[in-house]
């Protein structure tokens, strides 16, 4: 195949999935915000602190963030709160979904863009472009109220907005593991990995999970191998975007990789999560929910009486915000953990075993000689018939 014909069918043709699919991960991505990440509520989805800070603190990184004079007051914050619980309801059930979905990115990305101008960038840039990639990728077609009243269809979705958000995903990792690469993480007389888990462990109080029983070992092989598997990984992620089948190992082995770092250095990669989850098989969800059936008082339901859904849930999460935040009050670390990112990478982790499982067992239904045979007919009342 010419180069030129390669680079189409992976633009336009090597990651298309089903309209059906794609709504069960715009549900699943709205859930997993209203929920997890708060806005309004938890440490993460909140901007009102900002107003806090003088302007003199205001050190915008390069950027069309140089063009704010100043911090604004902490009612552009919370207007910035309402916006972001009313495209996440919107998005959750499927209303004006394209326009949600842009609403949803520029505010989150608004919202980084001035938590990023205080000397501290974070790591959820991928999160924030998400939605706004994904607005072209027709994930609003089905399961959607815009399916429902005729404003899309549930047909075919175009390839390239999962194509471009793989693209992100790989540059971004490999950008990572190159910075890793050229600073010295693959010299053999230094650990980088143990010397990032020393300086958390003592300076910042990173001494949950595992990070005692990671401090204890000393084997000098143990900790070149986790430096060369922590760089390799991260390069390989833009060679893996080339295949659609590998893009889903490498998020997959990103689950397992920042549950690791979240084990053993006590940091969260919360955010990137939803993000890796766009390249699963939503498809076996979709099948159970449709097997499942929807309710007859739900089907007879309106548009208007729709809209009032949208709002409600849009009041809820904005006055009360997830039911997750109390359990994280209850349960304390000592490093800035929460209960929260360990309930989302637990889950991730759960989602990652279960698939691998079920393609294992579907692995060994299909191999020659494991033909299902039929089980002996019970004893006792023959059946009616």
């Amino acid at each position: 195949m010419p180069s030129a014909s390669r680079l189409d069918f992976w633009i336009f043709d090597a990651y298309r999935a089903e309209a059906t699919g794609l709504g069960a991960f715009r549900i699943g991505y709205a859930l997993f915000v209203l929920l997890l990440i708060a806005p309004g509520h938890s440490v993460y989805g909140r901007f009102t602190w900002i107003a806090a800070y003088p302007d003199v603190f205001f050190q915008p990184p390069p950027g069309p963030m140089q063009l704010v004079p100043g911090v604004p007051p902490a009612l552009f914050f919370e207007g910035l709160h309402v916006g972001l619980v009313l495209g996440l309801a919107a998005l959750l059930f499927g209303y004006r979904t394209r326009v949600a979905s842009v609403l949803v990115g520029v505010l989150l990305l608004i919202g980084a863009g001035f938590s990023y101008s205080f000397g501290k960038v974070n790591h959820d840039v991928l999160f924030a472009l998400l939605p706004l990639v994904m607005a072209g990728s027709g994930w609003g077609g089905a399961p959607s109220l815009d399916a429902r009243f005729g404003r899309e269809r549930d047909a075919s979705s175009p390839a390239w907005p999962l194509a471009l958000l793989a693209l992100l995903v790989g540059f971004a990792m490999f950008t990572a593991g190159f910075t890793k690469l050229i600073g010295g993480w693959l010299d053999p007389s230094t650990h980088a990995v143990q010397g990032h888990l020393v300086k958390q462990f003592f300076t910042r109080g990173r001494q949950d999970l595992l990070a005692g029983f990671f401090l204890g070992i000393e084997n000098p092989w143990f900790w070149e191998a986790v430096d060369y598997l922590t760089v390799g990984f991260e390069l390989g992620f833009l060679a893996a975007i080339w295949r659609a089948a590998w893009m889903r190992r490498f998020a997959a082995a990103a689950v397992v990789f920042h549950t690791g770092t979240l084990l053993m250095l006590n940091i969260a990669f919360t955010f990137n999560l939803i993000v890796y989850a766009a390249f699963m098989d939503w498809r076996s969800v979709t099948a159970r929910v449709r097997s499942t059936g929807v309710p007859g008082w739900v089907q007879r339901l309106g548009p208007q009486a729709w809209a009032g859904v949208v709002l409600a849930t849009a009041a809820y999460f904005f006055w009360i915000g997830s039911p997750l935040l109390y359990a994280s009050d209850v349960v304390r670390f000592t490093s800035d953990l929460t209960l929260v990112d360990l309930l989302a990478h637990g889950l991730a982790l759960a989602v990652v075993a279960g698939v691998v499982l079920g393609r294992m067992r579907k692995a060994s239904l299909n191999a020659p000689g494991s033909a299902s045979v039929a089980p002996p007919p019970r004893r006792g009342r023959p059946a009616r018939g």
